[in-house]
């Protein structure tokens, strides 16, 4: 494992910032997945077989680990971690398989399923001695973390889901349909820069850069979207639901999506209830990260 001290993340986000004018408030494509604004103060990489995980922290005491969005990475979580970290928690945020600085020695598989993503975080997780942890995630981090609350129940302390189509799953004869459809991907799979008009419409989006950094994320990731998009199209998540032990926080924007699932998904989980956060879009830690910490410290603080 590498570690960085805060000054050294300092240094490297600092040159990033010239790499790369699409990337000039971003990120440098082949180092630090971070911003200008970076809270970090450790960086690290777990190697396990063909995967090089990254991982980004900060602060001590009980862990609470960080899953991004679908085409995100670890920066999704800048807003709302220095304020989990003043709590009394260290927070790691994770970028997933093929995201941000998270590598794979092979090109994107058709598929990349939610069962592989969520060992490949299992054992980052072993190998930083992280035993039982709070978990949040977003879109396909909260998919990956309902698999891994389902299939190590024993590691889960809350489980906070935050914007997540938890849905029953599909044939993949329906992918042609749903996911992979003509004007969405590029020639190798990659995803086709999107409009700020069309995120608003379906993610609420109101700040124009919170979309240029989205495009930023989705545009490092590549073909990668797409196999994990995928992935959670096929997975029968409500099947995972009724294994879940862990106390479960449901949390939804006003101006967001992923409104669908709510009814099924407490129908299903043993101990959940929902939250909306009002005047936010579907990715309420960046939308209104005073908000959303308010309800997450305020979950994370109930008893187990």
């Amino acid at each position: 494992m590498l570690s960085l001290s805060r000054r050294g993340l300092a240094a490297i986000t600092a040159g990033a910032l010239a790499a790369n004018p699409a990337f000039a408030q971003y990120a440098d494509s082949k180092k630090l997945t971070a911003t200008a604004d970076s809270p970090w103060t450790e960086e690290g990489f777990v190697q396990r077989a063909g995967l090089r995980i990254h991982y980004v922290s900060m602060g001590t005491g009980p862990a609470i680990v960080l899953h991004h969005k679908l085409g995100g990475w670890v920066s999704d979580w800048r807003h709302v971690a220095p304020a989990l970290a003043k709590a009394g928690y260290r927070v790691i945020a994770i970028d997933m398989p093929g995201h941000g600085d998270s590598t794979v020695n092979s090109p994107a598989p058709f598929l990349q399923s939610l069962a592989e993503s969520a060992a490949a975080v299992i054992e980052t997780l072993d190998e930083l001695k992280i035993d039982k942890f709070d978990f949040i995630g977003n879109s396909l981090g909260g998919c990956v973390g309902t698999v891994m609350a389902a299939r190590w129940p024993e590691r889960f302390k809350h489980l906070i889901l935050l914007s997540v189509a938890l849905g029953g799953g599909q044939p993949r004869e329906k992918l042609v349909n749903e996911v992979d459809q003509p004007g969405t991907w590029g020639p190798n799979g990659e995803p086709l820069p999107r409009s700020f008009e069309e995120q608003k419409k379906r993610f609420g989006f109101t700040d124009i850069k919170q979309h240029e950094e989205n495009e930023a994320s989705r545009k490092k990731a590549g073909a990668w979207v797409r196999a994990s998009e995928r992935g959670v199209f096929v997975h029968n998540l409500v099947a995972e639901l009724p294994k879940i032990t862990a106390p479960t926080l449901l949390i939804y924007g006003e101006r967001g999506g992923y409104h669908d699932y709510e009814k099924p998904a407490l129908a299903n989980l043993k101990h959940a209830r929902a939250v909306t956060i009002k005047n936010s879009g579907s990715h309420t830690h960046q939308d209104d990260p005073r908000a959303t910490e308010k309800v997450l410290l305020s979950f994370l603080a109930e008893p187990l």
